[in-house]
């Protein structure tokens, strides 16, 4: 009973580390192909993006990866309660992978060409963002800090 009362608090305080840190993160204006802009929170550090939207019921928007140069990147769902579908976007802008990806998995989804972002947002979600593998979106941070 005590075991089940500490994992509970401590998943109790990961969930609202995992607010917490979100709501800190700067935001980029990502513009889709069917015109849509969205604010997305920004994971450009190491421990951002180790983060990412685990342990989230709502996970917003979504979120942006980024990295100073491109490079093989890769994901997985470890901790992460909502199904997602990620973006593999060079620094260019050029969508190069679109993966959807399944709550709880081990399942490694990588680039296989070298990338500086990528875009998580719900499962399907691209479909309405008219985002397919060559399409481009524009991303500004400029206003991130």
């Amino acid at each position: 009973m005590a075991v089940l009362f500490l994992r509970s608090i401590m998943v109790g305080a990961l969930v609202l580390v995992s607010s917490a840190a979100l709501a800190q993160l700067p935001e980029c204006r990502v513009d889709f192909p069917n015109g849509s802009t969205l604010g997305l929170p920004l994971a450009a550090t190491a421990e951002a993006r180790t983060l990412g939207l685990s342990a989230r019921d709502d996970i917003g928007s979504g979120m942006l990866f980024a990295w100073p140069e491109e490079g093989i990147r890769e994901l997985w769902m470890k901790d992460t309660r909502v199904a997602l579908s990620a973006a593999f976007i060079d620094a260019r802008g050029m969508v190069r992978r679109v993966v959807d990806m399944q709550p709880y998995s081990l399942q490694r989804h990588g680039s296989k060409e070298p990338v500086r972002y990528i875009v998580e947002v719900g499962k399907g979600g691209f479909d309405a963002l008219g985002v397919v593998v060559g399409s481009r979106v524009r991303i500004d941070c400029a206003d991130s800090g």
